[in-house]
């Protein structure tokens, strides 16, 4: 909306010196309303902004704002309709609008809004002039530029979208639900198209649009895929709206489909009066998509396209939740070698929960006990001299106290990253090929996500623990695997490989041989070592807020 701008100074004076800085008052300079039809229509009714901004840097309020908005000069063009709390009186409305706190950067913080539609018999062009004051108990605003608004009537359509009970709707998972859309017209002129657009919000497109229509030209997944799901489309819907019609849906329902293990996606969706670009994408291939009248009604056609007089009801942006969630779990290993034997553990992160993870990739830190040679990295991960710099707002915290993150890591340390779509159940995939220099009793390196917190029953900390008995015919120094200071548990849980089915031992005589993975749980069997995730606490031990 184009904005016009009014300050509201107080004159220079030795006794009541104005604040440095301006008070403002933002109000559009013209608003269009389409000419009433001969049965009054509360869809008609259009809200008009009034925007106030203090930026006066030394006063941190500007107090009980009061607008006065004087219909004089539209009411023979317009009604209004004002909230409850104002004082009407005739033509006349004092409204409050409260305090004005200081914005440093001058953008509008206060926003005051009323209704205007036209009034039935005014002609096509008629126009009338809003006036607008503002007025403060605390601030000597004087003679303030008074702010006119011209409203003008117009023969246009004015497509309306209802908006939907739900604005985040639950879908079974696997499952699907029709898009919540019923659009109207409320303008004075026949629609004889309706242009439908339908995209991922913000790229969120996990949801998927099911069927295939001929008058629809739908966007996929994979771009150079044609038979990918169907992210997006753009739909030329042939039914006629008239003026003033009653809500219309889609015939048939356009189904939205989330997948198995999909958790939430978005998806935005608009209606325009006319078609503002070619139609892209492949197009469908069975079925009509069209707009079905609430109640029946016949519909006279307009030959030109309308113009459209609101548009900033055109659109809607509505979630579909499965009510599955991930469940990011550090997975460690418990290894039992030799001293000089070559052994990969595998370590990582799982998904114990329900529904696949996408992002960036989830960053995970890996410690290499004392004791344990690196003779190859995973090629995911770099090595890294410290534990911090994180990509989340505030760094984890090591140590044992407990509201630390994780143990302080004591060995090698290991940035990895694991990239892609994250299933559930997906095995840990990060492979570091090792050999035990000494012997080693239960010496164990974190293994750490960097979201969450680690504590009782959550699951972004887990351990790789080795054991190291000595070579056939040896003897070597060796290591407990304790950490200084505490057990080094903080709040994690760790099981120990009894060997059979599923062993995470890894045992050879010089080549190298994987480390098994336990199935998920403790089955006493195997290990992996998860501790629950992506819950955030009040604050750390050293007072910084924890972040999911």
């Amino acid at each position: 909306m184009v904005m016009g701008l009014g300050l509201a100074a107080a004159p220079p004076s030795a006794a009541d010196p104005a604040p440095e800085g301006y008070f403002a008052v933002y109000a559009p300079p013209k608003h269009e309303v389409a000419r009433a039809g001969a049965v009054p229509n509360e869809a008609r009714f259009k809200e008009v902004q009034i925007q106030f901004v203090n930026a006066r840097t030394q006063q941190d309020l500007v107090q009980d704002v009061e607008l006065v908005i004087d219909t004089t000069g539209a009411k023979d063009v317009a009604e209004f309709r004002f909230a409850p709390d104002c004082t009407v009186a005739g033509a006349v409305a004092t409204c409050p609008v409260g305090d004005v706190e200081v914005r440093w950067n001058a953008e509008p913080n206060v926003t005051y809004s009323y209704k205007v539609r036209a009034r039935a018999g005014a002609a096509d062009g008629a126009t009338g002039q809003v006036r607008y004051t503002a007025r403060s108990a605390n601030t000597p605003l004087g003679n303030e530029s008074e702010l006119t608004t011209a409203v003008t009537v117009t023969e246009a359509a004015d497509l309306v979208l209802t908006p939907p009970a739900q604005y985040r709707i639950r879908v079974p998972a696997g499952g699907s639900v029709p898009l919540p859309l019923e659009v109207s017209n409320a303008g004075s002129q026949t629609v004889p198209r309706t242009y439908l657009r339908m995209w991922g919000f913000d790229g969120d497109n996990r949801a998927e649009l099911l069927g295939s229509y001929t008058n629809c030209w739908y966007q996929t997944r994979d771009p150079k895929n044609a038979k990918s799901p169907k992210v997006g489309a753009v739909c030329l819907l042939n039914t006629p709206l008239p003026a003033d019609s009653a809500r219309h849906v889609l015939s048939p329902p356009l189904k939205i489909g989330m997948g198995k293990y999909e958790e939430f996606s978005r998806l935005e969706y608009m209606v325009l009066p006319n078609v503002p670009e070619q139609p892209r994408g492949v197009r469908g291939t069975s079925g009509v998509l069209k707009l079905a009248p609430k109640p029946q009604q016949k519909a006279a056609q307009a030959a030109p396209p309308p113009r459209e007089v609101d548009g900033s009801d055109n659109s809607v942006i509505v979630g579909f939740d499965t009510g599955q969630v991930a469940d990011l779990a550090a997975a460690g290993a418990t290894v039992k070698t030799r001293v000089g034997e070559r052994f990969t553990a595998v370590v990582g992160v799982t998904n114990r929960g329900r529904a696949s993870y996408r992002g960036p990739g989830e960053a995970v830190m890996v410690e290499i006990p004392r004791g344990l040679k690196v003779l190859r990295s995973d090629k995911r991960c770099k090595s890294s001299p410290n534990t911090t710099h994180w990509e989340n707002y505030t760094d984890p915290t090591f140590g044992d106290g407990p509201d630390d993150d994780a143990p302080v890591p004591t060995g090698a340390l290991y940035r990895c990253r694991v990239p892609g779509e994250l299933l559930p159940g997906i095995r840990p995939v990060l492979g570091f090929t090792l050999t035990a220099t000494r012997t080693l009793h239960a010496a164990r390196g974190v293994v750490f996500l960097s979201q969450g917190r680690a504590a009782p029953g959550r699951n972004n900390l887990g351990f790789l623990t080795v054991t190291a008995t000595a070579a056939v015919g040896g003897t070597s120094g060796g290591d407990t695997g304790q950490r200084p200071g505490g057990s080094g548990t903080a709040g994690g849980s760790e099981g120990m490989t009894t060997g059979g089915s599923g062993d995470l031992a890894a045992t050879g005589s010089g080549s190298t041989v994987p480390v098994a993975l336990a199935a998920l749980g403790a089955t006493g069997l195997g290990v992996i070592l998860f501790a629950v995730a992506k819950r955030s606490r009040p604050s750390t031990s050293t007072g910084r807020p924890s972040r999911r």
